[in-house]
């Protein structure tokens, strides 16, 4: 009599046991929302073991936050929106206006300054670069093929330098990313959808971003063109949904417009810092980096004057120093301005104890804007669908910063974009995996 009287049934069982595990990594690698979670848990994690979120006390617990964190203070004591260097220094725009409410809700709930007013919003800032690569994912998928979103969305989530940003300074860094490549993500999607209901959302989405990172707002004018197009090419109405979404867009800025011109008398388009910022960068020491000592918050004679001018005349004041040094030298000017498209993409020279390391992560810095450029080149050249959204976001959205200073978080908020384009030139590059050989490829520009 056989010992298994079941050969066949056996095997299939032993085919099934070796085959289960297997399946199941492949369904956590094509899935996007474990790579949600998979992120969130080790930001989380990091966060925890490595205790960055105990902030240096001896600024006063300037660090925490720094001008956000002040107006949070602010905001959680009941004096409104103001203050951000501490102080009384009256009503203030210096930041937008979105974050600093968050911080302000965690420091009631869980105490100003406090560790776990810290942790909470850390872990907030995790959950958004986690759930940024849900919208990478759905990006990379429509514009590029399944292959490049993988990639993409799974280099977002365990990327040590992508992590940084959420697990380290209290900032609205990893929301503008989010946020920005939620738009993206939904212009992209929404190609030839005229649905009101969907440019409802649409210019909401963008009112938000603009109280959140009005920089941003650089790149709303070409998606929001590209998108109008994409209906006229299909011979759909599109004047009606784009004057909807621009209605929805102002009316979401609104109550932050009206409140700034109660306040300073004076239109004040979300942020009234401009001037200072302008002046940080383009002065006498200027050489493409930001200057603390025309900052108030680094120079107590500059706080001293901005305490008394107060913030709406001081910002003008350094606005006209920082035109009148340009006008007065325009060479010098143009040079610090290429050092400061420089060091937008390759990164800022860095002071260190260890100066190969800082050399190292520059490297890093370096070869992702070339990696990201490279393949927009390449996406251009294959007249790869969509590929005119990245063009317009990488050559505008920066120029502000060329202007002013540029810092590497700056940065954050397009690497999304920059990361998908990065992958889709490896993907290029590479030799095809035959077990993605029916993957969909990219689209062409028509």
């Amino acid at each position: 009599m056989p010992l298994n009287p079941h050969p066949a049934r056996s095997a299939n069982q032993t085919n099934s046991s070796h085959e289960a595990p297997s399946s199941r990594w492949q369904h956590i690698l094509h899935s996007p929302t474990w790579m949600v979670l998979i992120g969130f848990t080790l930001r989380v994690l990091y966060i925890a073991v490595a205790h960055s979120y105990k902030f240096r006390t001896t600024d006063a617990n300037f660090s925490f936050g720094w001008e956000i964190g002040r107006i949070a203070y602010s905001l959680a004591n009941g004096h409104g929106f103001s203050s951000p260097f501490g102080g009384d220094t009256g009503p203030s725009a210096w930041t937008a206006p979105v974050y600093p409410w968050i911080v302000s809700l965690a420091f009631r709930a869980f105490g100003t300054y406090s560790h776990a007013a810290s942790f909470a919003l850390l872990t907030f800032n995790s959950l958004c670069s986690a759930l940024t690569a849900w919208a990478i994912y759905r990006t990379a998928r429509k514009v590029f093929n399944e292959k490049v979103a993988l990639w993409s969305g799974w280099i977002w989530a365990l990327l040590p330098y992508i992590i940084y940003w959420s697990v380290r300074q209290i900032w609205e860094t990893s929301l503008t990313a989010l946020l920005l490549s939620l738009a993206f993500m939904l212009t992209v999607e929404m190609e030839g959808d005229s649905r009101i209901t969907s440019w409802i959302g649409l210019g909401v989405l963008w009112g938000v971003i603009g109280l959140t990172n009005p920089s941003t707002l650089s790149f709303l004018p070409f998606a929001g063109c590209w998108l109008a197009y994409q209906l006229y090419r299909r011979g759909k109405t599109f004047v009606f949904p784009a004057i909807v979404a621009a209605i929805l867009f102002w009316m979401t800025m609104m109550p932050w417009l009206v409140r700034n011109y109660e306040v300073f008398h004076k239109p004040v388009f979300v942020r009234d810092n401009v001037g200072v910022e302008l002046h940080c960068g383009n002065n006498p020491l200027a050489e493409g980096i930001w200057v603390g000592m025309y900052h108030p918050s680094q120079n107590p004679i500059l706080y001293r004057r901005y305490q008394e001018m107060g913030e709406s005349a001081y910002s003008a004041e350094q606005s006209r120093l920082a035109k009148q040094w340009i006008a007065e030298n325009p060479k010098q000017f143009a040079i610090i301005t290429f050092r400061k498209f420089v060091f937008f993409w390759n990164g800022l020279p860095r002071l260190s104890k260890i100066q190969a390391l800082e050399q190292f992560k520059n490297s890093l810095f370096l070869a992702s804007s070339l990696l990201a450029i490279a393949g927009l080149v390449l996406a251009i050249r294959n007249r790869v669908h969509g590929v005119f959204l990245f063009a317009s976001l990488l050559i505008f959205y920066p120029l502000v910063y060329y202007v002013s200073f540029p810092q590497p978080r700056y940065r954050h908020p397009i690497d999304p974009e920059l990361v998908i384009l990065g992958v889709y030139l490896f993907t290029q590059v590479s030799p095809r995996n035959p077990s993605l050989k029916g993957a969909a490829q990219p689209r062409h520009a028509d």
